[in-house]
């Protein structure tokens, strides 16, 4: 079909503006990557102000690996808070999600105004502490995880979802003599792939990145996620050597507080960055067969 003269001025917006948004989205991964390569030497030279480094050095990674005992250990953290407070998170408010979405359960909206409340309001930082504190699980890695075991946003995405499974297959599989817990794991948790993926992306990507929960719930050392060393990273004052102290000093090798900061940005955000493209086919389909009702 040939394009008309409005068709092509609209596409070529189009690309435009896509092309834009593109390089708005990536210049600061590019950034971050950048800095983490530059050398002393280079800062120096440039004021601080380069965007691409002339002689790019991974003295910075070099350095978080010499102080992998540090890093390797807060990475494990997250690793371990990840793993357990997405598994926690979606397995609760999936259930949670099919108990609503139940036509003849008792007392429904009434419990349903109570989901949609805790999305609107919160408990606030110290109740939530005292109940945390009382449960004796503060400075331990499930106040971490515990806490945020149910999502009220999940649980309506995964409600809808369940509401949309037709009725049919449930009615055969009753008269079958399955009940409900064998009609969720059997028949609606296979068909709800797509929904599960996207909420695991978006509870995985909420745990890696959290770290204000840690602040006020962890005093043990051990039990800081990598995101928490990152903020105290980012929060530090450097002190650089003076110019007198660098005499003799190769200092094309030497590394910038931003550059190890800006390594260690990189090293947390690399796994989210390898475990996105897999649930990537999963994340539109699954948001959109959720939230709207066929």
């Amino acid at each position: 079909m040939r394009l008309t003269a409005g068709d092509k001025v609209y596409q070529t917006v189009i690309y435009v503006s896509i092309s834009l948004l593109l390089v708005f989205a990536l210049f600061p991964l590019f950034y971050v990557v950048s800095t983490s390569l530059v050398s002393q030497a280079d800062w120096a030279a440039s004021n601080g102000r380069m965007l691409i480094p002339l002689h790019p050095t991974l003295e910075a990674y070099r350095h978080i690996i010499q102080n992998r005992t540090t890093f390797f250990r807060a990475f494990g953290v997250s690793i371990i808070r990840t793993i357990l407070g997405t598994g926690s998170t979606v397995f609760f408010s999936m259930c949670l999600g099919y108990v609503l979405s139940r036509k003849d359960l008792p007392f429904k909206k009434i419990l349903l105004l109570m989901t949609l409340i805790t999305i609107l309001f919160n408990g606030g930082l110290i109740p939530t502490f005292l109940v945390v504190n009382a449960t004796k699980i503060y400075n331990t890695i499930w106040a971490l995880i515990i806490p945020g075991m149910v999502d009220s946003w999940s649980v309506l995405i995964f409600r809808q979802f369940f509401m949309n499974t037709p009725e049919s297959i449930e009615e055969s599989a009753r008269i079958d003599g399955s009940g409900e817990i064998a009609i969720m794991w059997v028949i609606v948790v296979p068909l709800s792939k797509a929904v599960i993926a996207a909420l695991t992306l978006f509870a995985a990507v909420g745990h890696w990145n959290a770290w204000f929960d840690a602040v006020v719930y962890i005093q043990n050392v051990e039990l800081k996620p990598f995101q928490l060393l990152m903020r105290d990273l980012m929060t530090t004052t450097f002190t650089m050597a003076s110019p007198e102290a660098t005499v003799g000093v190769d200092l094309s090798r030497q590394i910038t507080p931003n550059g190890v900061r800006m390594a260690v940005t990189v090293a947390g955000v690399l796994p989210i960055l390898c475990i996105y493209p897999f649930l990537q086919k999963y994340f539109t389909k699954g948001v959109y067969m959720g939230a709207v009702k066929e």
